[in-house]
């Protein structure tokens, strides 16, 4: 038999030279419907291999909670070209390193090595992408790895508060799942049910192959289609439906430990109004990003009340979280939180000013930029824009927005979204032990 001669599609230009990074990348749509985004950087024999797909743990059936992560682990267990092992020991003898990650919306699993094991690098990605052979033993030990992951979060006041806040701004929607899942919902998880989710998932629309570093953007596109011509196409998904109303009451919990942790819980459109999102991210970094900022210098600096305190936003496809957190010592609660709702209030109130904001963007923007200065960081940066916004590109207009914010945006856009009467709170505090 002959082999089946794949044509590589046209490559489209994403801005210019004299752009931000990751711009100008290149970037192709596969007929199967995988997108390839290529970033040539020749200052370094280095590349970056990173495979994006858009899914995770909101397109989990409920008794399967977690299966997302878990397959994630199971990935890398090899296939019949790759035995067990055969990734981690091949990568490390091309002196690179490998790693993956799961999230409510994505998984990416990725390899950076020296530029001259590009079709290395690619080959281990896809065959175990394409062909996994997912063995039981190993789903069973993976399994108890997990749990472990859980135990660990669960003794964690960040993990265990961040899971409180999550469910009570999102409910018993996706939106509010564990990304690791439950202890039961993995004992449901077999290698069956495995198969069947990575088959019905796994597919073409849903990949994004970011790669960044010495190379050809021609080459590495026609390598990639060789190499992914096996993939089915499948269904890119949707997104999760609105959660429900936010919980009205504290959530609170408790564990064997000294401090208070505090945290507010603000619902945003998320993904779906990218002016709301640039003036929210400024707000929220004027708001507690860093010693200059309003919740520092009153806390902590003035008050001497908490020991840390920031402010942060997590956008997601059809609603996002404005957040804030704290910790402190637990009888100092009432008056951490009377706190925050008085700077809070105050910059709705009076509203910011023109030095705060421009040091915000400036702020942000540095902080872009410091995301994109590795070959890994300008795929992951590529790869989560492409899976989350449909466009890579869209960071580009996240930066022109962000500095566009005025004084008068930042503040409207936390009048709307971040009135602390209306805040979703939870506690993880001392259980009196």
């Amino acid at each position: 038999m002959h082999k089946r001669v794949v044509t590589p599609p046209q490559l489209t230009t994403v801005g210019q030279a004299g752009d931000p990074a990751p711009a100008p990348f290149e970037r192709a749509r596969l007929d199967s419907g995988a997108r390839v985004l290529v970033r040539a950087n020749r200052a370094q024999p280095i590349v970056a291999v990173d495979l994006w797909l858009g899914v995770g743990a909101v397109d989990e059936a409920d008794e399967h909670i977690g299966i997302s992560h878990f397959l994630e682990h199971m990935f890398f267990k090899g296939t019949e070209r790759f035995p067990l092992g055969a990734m981690d020991r091949v990568v490390k003898e091309m002196g690179g390193y490998n790693n993956a990650a799961t999230s409510l919306e994505f998984t990416h699993y990725f390899i950076v090595s020296p530029s001259e094991y590009f079709e290395t690098s690619l080959e281990l990605l896809t065959d175990h992408l394409l062909r996994p052979t997912l063995p039981p033993p190993e789903l069973e030990r993976e399994r108890q790895v997990v749990k472990e992951e859980i135990r660990r979060r669960n003794d964690s006041p960040h993990g265990r508060l961040f899971t409180r806040l999550s469910q009570a701004v999102f409910g018993d929607s996706p939106y509010g799942r564990e990304v690791l899942g439950t202890p039961e919902s993995l004992d449901r998880i077999s290698p069956d049910v495995m198969r069947r989710y990575w088959s019905d998932h796994y597919a073409a629309e849903r990949l994004v192959v970011a790669v960044a570093g010495d190379v050809d953007p021609t080459t590495v596109v026609e390598q990639v289609a060789e190499r992914l011509e096996p993939l089915r196409s499948g269904s890119a998904g949707g997104a999760p439906p609105e959660p429900p109303p936010p919980a009205t009451d504290p959530v609170e919990d408790t564990m064997e430990i000294n401090q208070g942790y505090l945290a507010w819980g603000f619902r945003t459109a998320g993904r779906t109004d990218l002016d709301e999102l640039c003036a929210l991210d400024v707000a929220s970094t004027i708001l507690g990003d860093g010693m200059t900022s309003r919740l520092y210098r009153r806390l902590i600096d003035e008050l001497r009340l908490v020991t840390s305190v920031s402010a942060w936003m997590y956008p997601l496809s059809e609603t996002g979280v404005l957040g804030i957190d704290a910790i402190c010592a637990p009888d100092k609660r009432a008056q951490v939180e009377s706190e925050i709702t008085a700077v809070v209030s105050t910059a709705i109130e009076t509203g910011f000013e023109e030095e705060e904001v421009r040091r915000a963007k400036a702020m942000l923007a540095a902080e872009f930029a410091y995301a994109t200065e590795t070959n890994a960081a300008v795929t992951g940066t590529l790869g989560e824009h492409e899976v989350l916004f449909g466009d890579a590109g869209v960071f580009r207009r996240l930066l022109e927005g962000i500095a566009a914010v005025t004084t008068e945006d930042a503040t409207q856009a936390l009048a709307e979204r971040g009135d602390p009467g209306v805040a979703v709170r939870a506690w993880v505090g001392p259980d009196g032990s």
